[in-house]
């Protein structure tokens, strides 16, 4: 480039940068004062949106309180009537007894009687209703106010309409220690020739053997509560103009705090004819459900009419309509100050912007020149190094002859890669290790070596080393192309040029495999028993400090060991020879090795002795279980000779309540073994009297479940599910209880465990599935409940009879089978796949709901969610119980939800115990949960009464 266009094109640059950096000002400008106008538009256009939606969900918790606040009130009908009664009929009694202790000594007993009598006959209560009747305990009518007529006549007799002898209940609920009750039939009320029903406290006057009592119409104490309540909402006000209008379904006015007395007054008759049309379309939208409706009406002070908007509920069964109401105009109020505000923020804005402005284009302006002469300094000094770099290239081009033929003859394999990890060059020896030709390999990414044996952060780690620290070395399994496994040294380099980015990687590959084959052998030799080829001493001493070493970071976690030692086998080598008593211990080895859990180790000592490593023991009954099965399994008898049997003595030692490491546990329970043959051989015994008496204490209480079964002393409670959009009760889940006559109410984790191992879970679960059944039934036709029912399935039920056994339920409850919800876990599924198909799809077609639980929790992955058949998809409580704060629960708990509605599932929440998750769960797009906030499992009677009463 000639010397001349060299410094002008900074000139051209510096000019062609102001020009853009003036036109981009001005259009941020102009769209920024046209956004911000546009945004303030819309800004007030939302905030009317929100204000008026605001006002409605006010509308709505109001009307919500009323009305729960009437139907509380209502609710206590029957206490109240009980309270007053009692209270009415022991004030009586008391009357009675004054007059009787100061009277029965100076009159005859028939002036006596008369004087009680006359005493009580002008009593009245319930506003002028109730009174207070006596009669005897032959049925004959003493006192009756209302009736005077019939006293001294019989009533023994006297039925209700629906064959209720009402004297003989009076006399049986005074038939008692107390001498007193609550008896309940029906009777008519005045001026009515139906029967309703009356409830009436009764005490026996023992002096007389009279039977004194009072009662009412619980319809009678029923309206009188809501003409209170009613009163009530009449002091309530909300908002600056907002209150509640009661009317009954006839439209006529039964409570209001609106327009005062003195504004009503000067209403015109077209402002009532006004009134009489609005109370007149709320009474027909509350006959068709009620919802808001928009009228004009006047302000409590009587000016208007204006806009109003109100919401109309119909209280059923209570002939009650609830009316409440807010001014839109309380709304233009508050908009107004928006827009002032909105005015004053506008201008402020402004005014930075341009400030704002002016700074950048004298900042722009600046640069511009700066950068001018830069770049003129860069184009000279651009001329010297391009010659610089032509001279360096002649000399690298001897440097590059060199270094191939050193790369081609290397004997370890060589493979580079460009910046993009694709494949550039191999040597002859990377050919002869992996197999393939260099053609093979071009430009292919390496990961088609891997042998799978390495998951993703073994390769994260790897690359995160080589960013950090630009080369990697370890070793690694990797696939030949013949398919074969071998394991390989890898170093990786990482080559960067001048401005430090990738260029290439360089990796040199050692085969291992004849080495690692040796190592192998070796290890094997050292840690294994050759006769059994079980672990020796040595691994197993291993193994158990590695398990301390895990212990101590889970907080002292529990494990056993189990030394096995076989009674009197030194008399089969004695007697039959070394080579075969060799042969029985292959057999027991064998035998020892069927009978353990993955992760446990059984291993050889020495002779006879075997140990076994149970790595977790969640409770001492799994060392228990274990030790029962090797009594039961090295003692039968051997094969091809029925008469020969070894019996085994066991000695257990648990960490770490019996020892801090190996020798020490292992030396404990070589104790143990000698306390168990010195009871006789053929039996397990624990290193500590503690351990023994809790064994002991498995065996009691196994006994004791048998019978809980047999004596059925189990009970379910039940936990109610609800619709997080809606709070109503949708379902409900069946839980267990165990009511023990002695020790009260067990908790499911203190037996259900032990169910399951024992196989006790068959018939539990069999009797939760048709107890569960039986009530949803019973709630379906008592109540006309329209709920599910979910009933927990283990794994130990989850076999082919199941199917029949929900078929018997459904058939003997008379259930519809889609109200049927049958739970199952994760580890479930994980089972057998086939054959779970199968059993899903036999319970499928019976008609009853599927629930996956606890989802989240186990290994199951989304494919299963695709490949089963189910309907539900519970949150396990561990996602729930941080959110909304937790982000990480908060991202996979809204992925679960998005996933289950990909599939069609109902998603239901484990655990809820805040508002703030309901918010969460609901917004998220969840459809039911159930939890502590709700409610705990209850027994059936408070379920029945907290949600049919």
């Amino acid at each position: 480039m000639p010397q001349s266009q060299i410094h002008a094109f900074p000139r051209f640059l510096l000019l062609g940068t102001v020009a853009i950096a003036v036109a981009l000002l001005v259009i941020v400008a102009s769209h920024f004062l046209i956004k911000n106008h546009e945004d303030n538009r819309q800004r007030l256009a939302a905030l009317e949106e929100e204000f008026l939606q605001k006002g409605q969900d006010r509308l709505v918790l109001e009307i919500d309180s009323a009305q729960d606040y009437i139907r509380y009130v209502t609710a206590q009908t029957e206490n109240v009537l009980k309270e007053q009664a009692r209270a009415e009929v022991l004030k009586a009694h008391a009357i009675a007894t004054t007059i009787y202790t100061r009277e029965s000594s100076r009159r005859p007993e028939a002036e006596v009687k008369t004087l009680i009598k006359e005493s009580l006959r002008g009593i009245h209560f319930f506003n002028g209703r109730g009174y207070i009747f006596i009669d005897d305990m032959n049925g004959i009518c003493v006192l009756l106010p209302p009736t005077p007529s019939v006293e001294g006549s019989s009533l023994y007799d006297n039925k209700d309409d629906t064959g209720h002898f009402i004297m003989r209940g009076l006399l049986a609920s005074v038939d008692n220690e107390d001498g007193e009750g609550f008896s309940r039939y029906r009777w008519y009320p005045p001026n009515k020739d139906t029967m309703s029903e009356k409830l009436a406290f009764v005490k026996k006057f023992e002096p007389y053997q009279w039977v004194m009592g009072a009662g009412d119409y619980l319809s009678h104490i029923e309206n009188d509560l809501k003409q209170q309540a009613i009163k009530r909402l009449q002091a309530i006000q909300f908002g600056k103009y907002g209150y509640i209008l009661v009317v009954d379904n006839t439209g006529t006015v039964l409570s209001t705090s609106g327009i005062s007395p003195q504004a009503t007054s000067s209403l015109n008759q077209e402002a009532k004819e006004l009134e009489r049309q609005i109370i007149t379309k709320a009474v027909n939208l509350a006959r068709q459900g009620g919802g808001f409706i928009n009228y004009d009406w006047y302000l409590p002070t009587g000016e208007g009419p204006f806009p109003k908007i109100s919401l109309v509920r119909k209280i059923t069964g209570l002939n009650l309509i609830l009316i409440a109401g807010f001014y839109p105009k309380e709304v233009e109020e508050l908009l107004q100050e928006q827009k002032v505000l909105l005015a004053e923020t506008q201008k402020e804005d402004r005014d930075q912007l341009y400030l704002f402005l002016i700074s950048v284009a004298v900042i722009a302006l600046t640069l511009s020149f700066i950068l001018s002469q830069w770049m003129k300094r860069k184009f000279t000094q651009y001329h010297r190094d391009l010659e610089q770099k032509q001279k360096e290239l002649y000399n690298n081009a001897d440097q590059l002859e060199l270094a191939s033929r050193v790369f081609h003859n290397a004997s370890e394999g060589i493979m580079v890669t460009n910046a993009d990890n694709r494949i550039i060059a191999v040597n002859d020896a990377f050919a002869a290790i992996t197999g393939y030709s260099s053609a093979d390999v071009m430009n292919k990414n390496p990961n088609f070596l891997r042998s799978g044996r390495h998951d993703k952060d073994f390769y994260s780690n790897m690359w995160t080393q080589l960013k950090e620290y630009g080369q990697w070395s370890g070793e690694i399994w990797n696939r030949r192309k013949n398919g074969e496994v071998f394991p390989q040294w890898l170093a990786i380099s990482t080559f960067v040029d001048e401005m430090d980015n990738v260029r290439n990687y360089i990796a040199s590959i050692a085969d291992l495999t004849e080495r690692k084959a040796v190592e192998k052998k070796l290890a094997y030799l050292s840690d294994y028993d050759p006769l059994t080829n079980l672990p020796n001493r040595r691994l197993v001493g291993h193994r158990v400090d590695q398990t301390i070493s895990v212990s101590k970071q889970k907080g002292e976690q529990h494990f056993a060991l189990l030394y096995i030692d076989l009674d009197h086998f030194k008399n089969i080598n004695d007697s039959l020879g070394h080579g075969f008593g060799d042969e029985i211990l292959q057999k027991i080895a064998k035998r020892l090795k069927s009978l353990l859990r993955e992760g446990d180790t059984v291993s050889r000592l020495s002779g006879d002795e075997f140990v076994i490593l149970m790595s977790e023991l969640d409770h001492l009954e799994s060392a228990v279980s274990l030790s029962e099965r090797i009594l039961h399994e090295v003692s039968r008898p051997l094969e091809n000779d029925s008469h020969l049997t070894v019996t085994p003595s066991i000695g257990i030692s648990v960490y770490p309540n019996d020892g801090l490491s190996f020798d020490e546990l292992l030396r404990n329970a070589d104790a143990a073994v000698h306390f168990a043959k010195a009871q006789g051989r053929n039996n397990y015994q624990f290193f500590t009297a503690e351990m023994n008496h809790q064994a002991s204490q498995r065996l009691h209480i196994e006994t004791e479940l048998r019978k809980a079964i047999k004596n059925k002393e189990f009970e379910l409670f039940y936990q109610p599910q609800l619709c997080l959009q809606d709070n109503q009760l949708v379902g409900c889940e069946a839980l267990i209880r165990w009511q023990h006559p002695i020790q009260g109410l067990v908790s499911p984790d203190a037996f259900i465990p032990l169910s399951e191992e024992t196989g006790l879970i068959i018939q539990v679960g069999r009797w939760v599935l048709e107890q569960a059944c039986l009530q949803a039934a019973k709630w379906s036709e008592q109540y006309n409940a329209k709920i599910t029912m979910s009933v927990n399935v283990s794994v130990r039920q989850f076999r082919p009879e199941l199917v029949e056994e929900v078929r018997s339920a459904l058939r003997e409850s008379g259930l519809a089978a889609n109200a049927l919800v049958i739970e199952i876990t994760e580890s479930t599924l994980m089972q057998n796949e086939e054959a779970t198909l199968v059993l899903l799809q036999e319970l499928k077609n019976l008609g009853v709901q599927l629930s996956l639980d606890d989802f989240g929790t186990g290994y199951s992955s989304m494919a299963y969610l695709k490949r089963f058949n189910l309907d539900q998809l519970k949150i396990d409580r561990a996602f729930i119980s941080d959110l909304p704060h937790d982000k990480d629960d908060a991202a996979i708990t809204s992925a679960i939800i998005d996933v289950a509605h990909h599939f069609g599932l109902v998603t239901v929440a484990e655990g809820i115990e805040t508002i703030e998750q309901v918010k969460f769960l609901a917004d998220v797009g969840c459809v039911e949960g159930q939890g502590f906030l709700y409610e705990k499992p209850i027994p059936v009677k408070e379920f029945e009464q907290k949600h049919f009463s």
